[in-house]
């Protein structure tokens, strides 16, 4: 058996505390390095990732020049491409 960094433990004990609790809402993930920032919404029960937006798409990094209004501007977009997500899904039910 192979032992575990502190962070992947962290991150485990975290994600399996995360899935008891949330039943029946989504988790956001955020991933962030020295240039990039992306993030996720996820349904545990379907083991999907639901929407995402990252700053390595097209357009976005070019407009805004620091990390504060990149973040900002990830947040507003995954929340603007969940909303119309949910107004979609909506119609169909």
């Amino acid at each position: 058996m192979s032992k575990l960094k502190g962070e992947e433990k962290r991150i485990s004990r975290n994600r399996r505390k995360l899935k008891k609790v949330n039943i029946d809402r989504y988790r956001i993930t955020v991933a962030k390095s020295l240039k990039n920032i992306s993030a996720q919404i996820i349904d545990d029960k379907m083991n999907k990732t639901i929407v995402s937006a990252s700053s390595t798409e097209k357009g976005i990094k070019k407009e805004k020049t620091n990390k504060t209004a990149l973040s900002t501007a990830i947040g507003e977009i995954l929340a603007k491409r969940a909303a119309e997500k949910k107004n979609k899904q909506s119609l169909f039910w």
